[in-house]
């Protein structure tokens, strides 16, 4: 499957994940997903500014590549064995046939890829303003952190409406990494330091 994902991101502090949770998102279900985040140990997909993960959602395990576009990224996805994250090193057979064709085209080596670890989160998602506005709270290895995710089909309404509903719920408007770019960044905080 190939879809062009359209978001916009800020994080948030706790005491504003809490009241958007008891307020607008409360009788939103909680759902629990956890990424596990794949590279090669010279990290050739982030020098590439891509992203390769699979998600657990308790039903399914899902790998989607993500590839960032002009405008939005392009995810391929497809439907995996549970089998591959038991593995140190990922198996091309385990690989969807999709994202094989892109990982080749970049020229990763498909017999290098590891996990790296995984991010776990609690989401909630409501209907506005013709999207999908997502609230999670993220844990991934030490450290954690809440978010507030809107999706749409249309980039320019999607971005007034997104700041629109900052201004309205006076949220201050923060530069905000996806999370699989958090989950890197403190990765290599953490193996940086000196013991």
């Amino acid at each position: 499957m190939e879809e062009l994902e359209i978001e916009f991101k800020n994080l948030i502090d706790y005491p504003t994940f809490e009241t958007l949770k008891t307020t607008l998102f409360n009788n939103a279900p909680m759902i629990t997903q956890t990424n596990f985040y794949i590279d090669t140990n010279a990290f050739d997909l982030k020098a590439h500014r891509c992203a390769l993960r699979i998600r657990d959602n308790g039903t399914s395990k899902v790998m989607t590549l993500k590839i960032p576009q002009d405008i939005g990224i392009m995810e391929y996805t497809g439907v995996i064995d549970e089998r591959i994250i038991d593995q140190e090193y990922i198996e091309q057979q385990y690989i969807p046939e999709n994202i094989n064709a892109q990982l080749k085209k970049m020229n990763i080596p498909e017999h290098k890829l590891r996990i790296f670890g995984a991010l776990s989160t609690e989401r909630r998602e409501i209907p506005y303003q013709s999207g999908l506005l997502v609230l999670d709270a993220s844990y991934y290895l030490d450290t954690g952190d809440y978010e507030l995710e809107y999706e749409v089909s249309d980039y320019e309404q999607g971005r007034a409406n997104f700041d629109a509903f900052l201004e309205h719920y006076n949220i201050e408007k923060k530069a905000t990494l996806n999370k699989v770019q958090r989950f890197y960044n403190h990765y290599e905080r953490l193996i940086s330091k000196k013991l």
